[in-house]
């Protein structure tokens, strides 16, 4: 069907197939992908995440020593962040806002491995307002 509004003919969209998500429903998805968010700095030496837009922080070819900033925007309890650093193929040192904050058991990396990547994963603590790291890997 094609509607006419004055303003030229204009198609008609089908309504979806399924049950549609509600804004205010409690709801269980299946079979649906979330895409994340990605942005990528090359090299910088005070790269800084967006809590509003970024899911996975990528910076690659580091080439300066790096303090990493408190992330922008306005995170919610439990929200995830990765960050993905790797080098310019010469180590650099790695510094961290007090934004994030690291265990005994997982140190806060305080260099690059050579040509390797790094993985960080965080939370976002609402009740401490901090970035916890639960998880990284390195040498990959």
């Amino acid at each position: 069907a094609r509607t006419n509004l004055g303003l030229g003919t204009i198609a008609t969209v089908a309504a979806p197939s399924g049950t549609v998500v509600g804004t205010s429903d409690t709801q269980t998805l299946t079979n649906k992908r979330v895409t994340r968010r990605v942005s990528t700095t090359t090299s910088s030496s005070t790269p800084t995440p967006n809590a509003d837009t970024d899911d996975i922080y990528k910076v690659t070819a580091l080439a300066a020593g790096a303090t990493f900033g408190a992330p922008t925007g306005t995170p919610t309890a439990g929200q995830g962040l990765i960050i993905r650093v790797k080098d310019n193929g010469s180590a650099q040192t790695l510094a961290w806002n007090t934004a994030y904050r690291f265990s005994s058991d997982l140190a806060a990396p305080t260099t690059t491995v050579i040509s390797k990547t790094l993985y960080l994963g965080f939370i976002w603590n609402s009740d401490d307002s901090k970035w916890d790291n639960v998880a990284q890997i390195g040498n990959i």
